[in-house]
């Protein structure tokens, strides 16, 4: 069972993500541990180094493989800077996503790896997570990682343990660490464990991939709002006025090129009419001050690490949670706060509760590798489809637009004075085909 009584504490990085890690590692004060999913970018590794420079502990596992080895990477550098490096061999558990943590009480998780300097759309961002819990669990995780290839022959004898957490308090109930007779037992219990741990970090990563998503439609939206407010009547005059003028010049003239175009207009009109309607039949959400913004997120990210249907046990908690994620999305784009704290009124008195997943926990101790292989195959999915998401909506006219007008009632002002123009010009050109004969415009 995950508690839900406590306030979790998570902070999603896309755009500002170098920069804010690097802000995080440079207040470390006694110890980092990292340990690599795949391969290491040039940014995040000389970040590594720059901890180490500054007489902060250092521990960096990597995996054996051969475009590691053959990177452009120079991993010793670690060594001879005093930090430890481990080498995961091919027998170790695949790891889904890098982890690091940072003075035994915040986790990095995500694309830590491929930190730039240079902000890129298609980034999948970065989570950290201020848990005590979570980064002892994941502590735990790497320090049993590092005890197997500490004892497989191929390890460095140099070998340190990653946390203070004795290599004997994880051993399995009755079974010693080492010994061939029990090799594919502690193979298989290491699968388990590591994937309950990582398991819980992608989790935590959808989450914060969907908050982020909701952000993105929600500023959407109250772009959307206020342009229509400010230039909606004047954009739909426009869009009558050009269908009328391109209908008309193709009767008079005909040809597939004038029909076409005409078509095109008339679709035009026709679809901005339909999705603005004369009368909103809603009430537009209320427009909030940063301070209310602010509020309005921290309270969504609590709820939504609740009852997100990706923390969930059972097919049963999935589908009840769906039903309270759904209304949890409903009041965030509304900015409906009282709905929101009606919902956190109703968790914490335990009405619509649902069981969320404690990875590692007694539940999870039981769950078979290939249960626990088809849980990270789906949280992988579901990765990438909000990630898809994401990129389809920063790539989108609209928000290349927004993002790019620190004042958008200036914008609204331009485009105004421009619909202006283009209304006259049409408004002529139309009185011109009642008369001595229609008087071109310039579609470019």
């Amino acid at each position: 069972m995950f508690d839900t009584t406590t306030d979790p504490d998570y902070q999603a990085y896309f755009a500002d993500a170098a920069n804010a890690v690097q802000a995080l590692l440079a207040g470390a004060r006694q110890q980092v541990v990292c340990a690599l999913a795949q391969g290491c970018g040039r940014r995040w590794f000389e970040l590594l180094l720059q901890v180490r420079r500054r007489g902060v502990a250092l521990r960096l596992l990597v995996p054996d493989t051969a475009a590691n080895r053959q990177s452009a990477i120079a991993w010793e550098r670690i060594s001879a800077a005093g930090g430890e490096l481990l080498w995961l061999d091919s027998s170790a558990p695949v790891l889904q996503t890098p982890v690091c943590i940072v003075d035994g009480h915040t986790v990095l998780s995500g694309a830590i790896a491929d930190l730039s300097t240079l902000a890129r759309e298609d980034f999948a961002g970065v989570v950290r997570q201020s848990d005590l819990g979570l980064a002892q669990r994941c502590l735990e995780g790497l320090q049993a990682l590092a005890a197997q290839a500490d004892a497989a022959p191929s390890a460095p004898s140099s070998t340190q343990p990653l946390a203070s957490v004795p290599v004997d308090e994880l051993a399995i109930p009755g079974a010693p660490l080492v010994g061939s007779s029990q090799a594919l037992v502690l193979s298989a219990d290491l699968q388990v464990r590591t994937a309950a741990w990582q398991s819980e970090l992608l989790q935590c990563h959808s989450v914060a991939l969907q908050a982020e998503l909701d952000e993105l439609q929600r500023t959407m939206q109250s772009f959307d709002r206020q342009q229509d407010a400010a230039i909606g009547e004047l954009l739909r005059e426009f869009l009558d006025l050009k269908r009328q003028y391109l209908a008309h010049m193709h009767a008079r003239y005909g040809g597939a090129e004038r029909e076409d175009q005409a078509r095109q207009a008339d679709d035009n009109f026709s679809s901005y009419t339909e999705s603005h309607p004369d009368e909103t039949s809603a009430q537009a959400p209320p427009e909030l001050d940063p301070q209310a913004q602010q509020e309005l997120k921290r309270l969504y990210r609590k709820l939504a690490m609740q009852c997100h249907p990706d923390r969930m046990d059972t097919l049963q908690d999935k589908q009840h949670a769906q039903a309270l994620f759904q209304r949890l999305q409903r009041s965030y784009q509304a900015s409906d706060m009282r709905g929101l704290q009606s919902l956190q009124a109703q968790l914490d008195l335990g009405q619509g509760q649902v069981s969320a997943s404690r990875p590692g926990g007694h539940a999870g101790a039981q769950r078979p590798p290939a249960q626990w292989a088809l849980e990270l195959s789906a949280l992988q999915v579901t990765l990438a489809q909000l990630h898809a998401q994401r990129l389809q909506i920063l790539q989108s006219a609209t928000w290349r637009t927004l993002a790019t007008q620190s004042r958008w009632d200036l914008w609204f002002a331009q485009q105004a004075n421009h619909l202006h123009t283009e209304i006259q010009r049409y408004r002529e050109a139309l009185q011109e085909t009642e008369g001595l004969g229609p008087l071109p415009i310039d579609q470019g």
